[in-house]
């Protein structure tokens, strides 16, 4: 299964655009169960934008915003940087 990647330009985080995702999240977490393998995290770039990572649970459980974000599918990323933003905090033991 494939992790999936939305990135955040410096523009749309001026915006506000990160912590309606959160939301979005959120609320897609708490419908779905709180599945204990879906998680949201950011990692943070050095010129302010930022990417979104989705573990792979989050295409049974919120495809709709995997499509309304276009979100696309890649490899985990690596744990150093990333950020768990919403998600249980024992995830990072079990990524897939």
């Amino acid at each position: 299964m494939s992790w999936y990647r939305s990135p955040l330009s410096p523009d749309q985080i001026a915006a506000g655009e990160l912590p309606r995702r959160q939301e979005a999240f959120s609320a897609a977490f708490k419908a779905a169960g709180a599945p204990r393998m879906m998680a949201l995290f950011q990692q943070e770039c050095d010129d302010g934008a930022c990417e979104l990572y989705l573990t792979p649970d989050c295409g049974a459980f919120a495809s709709e915003l995997l499509q309304a974000w276009d979100a696309s599918p890649c490899e985990r990323p690596p744990l150093p940087g990333l950020q768990l933003l919403i998600g249980h905090n024992e995830i990072t033991y079990y990524l897939p």
